[in-house]
């Protein structure tokens, strides 16, 4: 219905946000958010037929996941990059039992892309935060290796019953085309 899920981080300081569509430039509002859980609820007038859907599952320590984005944007390609993982952990930084932790790769221009089950493709996070190698070098003496992030979906479902969206529970096999055609690159000026 032209809703599209990315994180508060990604357009909390932006006037202008549009995401590229069919190759066009298409506008889009914020129209909910929360920064603590760090997701963002955007409104298009585009409606577009395929989308992810979630799961009636709960995630699981390694289930083997797919991670969408657009890593540092067009500087790239401006084609949908998809990294693949398992999940390490069912809590992020602090003992955080609304995030969750994966070794698929999380890069600038990642956040707020899905995280999907392999073999299904419901959504089961989304991306938001990699540990950063300098910190971890300089508190833990050692780099991080692939130690990032996702907001499970279940908080997403709560966040979008709260503002009044109905969630579709994902019943087909996975196909790579729908995870491409319901991956947006946003512009954020």
């Amino acid at each position: 219905k032209g809703h599209i899920i990315t994180n508060f981080h990604v357009v909390k300081d932006s006037s202008n946000i549009k995401f590229l569509y069919d190759d066009e430039e298409t506008e889009a509002k914020l129209i909910a958010s929360d920064q603590q859980l760090d997701l963002a609820l955007l409104k298009t007038k585009i409606k577009n037929k395929n989308y992810i859907k979630f799961s009636n599952k709960s995630p699981q320590k390694t289930q083997n996941i797919l991670v969408a984005g657009f890593p540092f944007g067009k500087a790239i390609s401006d084609d949908l990059k998809i990294t693949g993982g398992i999940i390490n952990s069912l809590k992020g930084i602090g003992n955080n039992t609304s995030m969750l932790q994966i070794d698929a790769t999380i890069l600038p221009g990642s956040s707020g892309g899905p995280i999907v089950d392999k073999k299904n493709g419901s959504l089961v996070a989304v991306s938001t935060m990699s540990l950063n190698k300098d910190a971890t070098k300089h508190a833990f003496g050692t780099e991080s290796e692939n130690t990032n992030f996702g907001i499970k979906s279940s908080q997403v479902k709560d966040f979008l019953e709260a503002n009044k969206l109905k969630v579709s529970i994902k019943k087909n096999k996975f196909k790579l085309s729908e995870l491409e055609k319901s991956t947006v690159f946003l512009i954020c000026k």
